[in-house]
């Protein structure tokens, strides 16, 4: 029992970890590309991707939740014919809806640029990223078949290749077209296409990482399929399920998983489109697009990334306590869900606002500095609420109640678009406006989000210790870097500087969580990662 306990939590700590690596690197690669294209380039390619998006959320974002689902559904019961034959429909929908996307997405590049985005450059943009979503929709399909049988491994390796391919074949795709735009600008007396040709070559990256990841699985997949057949030919399920019923089943488990998808993600899509409609048309308005995509929203999402990575690994467990009927399990989990989301995004929401001055120059070469460390600023108390979100969405996915987490998310999202509009169009606020519906979206879902996780009586603990030491273990840090900051400034480089920041106030938030044992043992353990922690307030005497 202990050994098989043992195994669990090695393979959760190596999806977290590999989760955590891929996060990093879809983080970090956005800065030499910023620095490589600029905050125009930016811009077109935050179109390209939001459009990207749109499309994946339609036609391929419900394959893998859906693929996942019915896999272990008929697996748990033995069923591995019907596993199979689930598997053909919906690798056949997966595929059609998939051509599709792309088909549509191409086409309309043109009339989205110009019409939608008022910004004809990211045409090209789009096109080159109009593949992905075929790619994208294939591989999500076979993340979900690994995941109904029971491994989130290929999951998260394959993240890990697509955004390390992605990452390597980023410099020479950007490099090699950018160059090409601008000899095709200069005869064309066009200077924004040397950006617009880069942006596109990070698109074709993009889509070149999606595609070794799905081949990749593809590979894993046929490797498994010996075993696999092996079971069929054990198979002890009933009479063969018909494709037609299998169609009917997979389009009703298809919808919800869409519109939840589009609420919870439909944010990013309706501000890129508000803000392009309602902003003043002009080479302004796309800078300025750029830099809040490409600057502020890259940096402002690394909180919520790692309570993603933690947070998802504790979601089975939590599920295992909710159906075996274990109610002090079950808030136990969802209390530790609630701390480590708060205990990751303060110190990092803290540390931003107060080295933002030194931070976006240390990290980018390129664009306008002032308003991004501005922007940086405004969103600390956005990047806590993200990731609260975040970690509230993953305990109700726990607790089973997605319904409850569409509808906090879809009342969120309409507010969100009401006050944006507002702000955009009355008052002319620009990106600030979109940070503050932003901040506002994720704190209308937190609240819905609490009363909901409240009412299912799956919240118990100290709210003081939840929320005084990672408040007062940040402040502490906060004032340090500050100083630091402040007085160091003139000896050291900047980018020496934010890195001594960095690793001071990490150790110092550290040393401070543990010595008020902000987490108590069982909490540590049950952490990826967590031993660690635990050896070291051990050794310090903190445990």
């Amino acid at each position: 029992m202990n050994q098989t306990r043992r195994s669990g939590h090695r393979k959760s700590g190596l999806v977290t970890a590999l989760a955590l690596l891929a996060g990093a690197l879809a983080v970090y690669k956005r800065i030499p590309l910023t620095n490589r294209i600029g905050d125009n380039g930016n811009a077109y390619f935050g179109m390209a991707y939001d459009t990207f998006l749109f499309f994946f959320l339609l036609c391929g974002h419900a394959s893998q939740t859906v693929v996942a689902q019915m896999t272990a559904a008929r697996c748990a019961k033995g069923q591995y014919r019907n596993t199979r034959r689930v598997w053909n429909a919906a690798v056949l929908c997966t595929l059609i809806l998939g051509i599709a996307g792309s088909a549509a997405m191409a086409l309309s590049a043109g009339i989205l640029a110009g019409g939608l985005f008022r910004t004809q450059e990211a045409a090209f943009v789009i096109r080159c990223m109009a593949p992905s979503v075929l790619i994208a929709s294939l591989a999500g399909a076979l993340r979900g078949y690994f995941q109904g049988m029971g491994s989130m491994v290929p999951t998260a390796f394959s993240r890990f290749a697509e955004e390390l391919a992605g990452f390597l074949l980023m410099f020479s795709l950007v490099s090699g077209l950018g160059g090409y735009g601008k000899k095709v600008g200069a005869l064309l007396f066009q200077p924004d296409y040397e950006q617009a040709f880069g942006a596109g070559g990070a698109a074709l990256a993009f889509g070149a990482g999606s595609l070794i990841s799905l081949l990749l699985l593809a590979v894993l997949y046929f490797l498994f399929q010996g075993s696999f057949r092996r079971r069929e030919r054990k198979d002890a399920g009933r009479a063969a399920e018909d494709y037609g019923s299998i169609g009917r089943r997979i389009a009703a488990a298809a919808l919800p998983a869409i519109l939840t998808g589009f609420a919870m993600q439909g944010s990013f899509i309706l501000d890129q489109v508000l803000f392009m409609r309602l902003m003043p048309a002009g080479a302004d308005s796309a800078v300025q697009w750029g830099i809040y995509t490409g600057k502020y929203r890259i940096l402002s999402s690394i909180p919520a990334m790692l309570t993603a990575a933690v947070c998802t690994g504790l979601i089975p467990s939590l599920s295992v306590s909710h159906t075996g009927m274990n109610p002090g399990r079950t808030r136990e989990k969802a209390f530790l869900m609630l701390k480590l989301s708060l205990a990751l995004s303060l110190p990092f929401a803290v540390w931003s606002a107060v080295t933002a001055d030194s931070l976006i120059p240390a990290l980018f070469t390129a664009g306008d500095m002032e308003t991004a460390a501005r922007l940086l600023r405004l969103g600390c108390v956005s990047m806590v609420l993200q990731a609260l979100a975040v970690g509230i969405a993953c305990i109700l996915q726990g607790l089973g109640r997605e319904r409850l987490l569409f509808i906090g998310a879809a009342v969120s999202l309409i507010l969100h678009t009401v006050l944006l509009s507002v702000l955009l169009h009355s008052l002319g606020m620009g990106t600030d406006g979109v940070i503050w519906a932003v901040t506002a979206l994720y704190g209308v879902f937190v609240i819905l989000g609490m009363v909901f996780v409240l009412r299912t009586g799956a919240l118990n603990g100290d709210w003081g210790r939840l929320i005084g030491i990672p408040a007062i273990s940040s402040a502490v840090m906060g004032l340090a870097v500050y100083l630091m900051n402040r007085f160091l400034s003139a000896v050291l480089d900047g980018k020496l500087l934010c890195l001594l920041c960095f690793a001071a106030g990490l150790i110092l938030y550290l040393l401070l969580m543990l010595s008020m044992r902000s987490l108590s043992r069982r909490e540590l353990k049950s952490v990826p990662g967590g031993g660690a922690l635990l050896a070291l307030g051990r050794l310090l005497r903190f445990y």
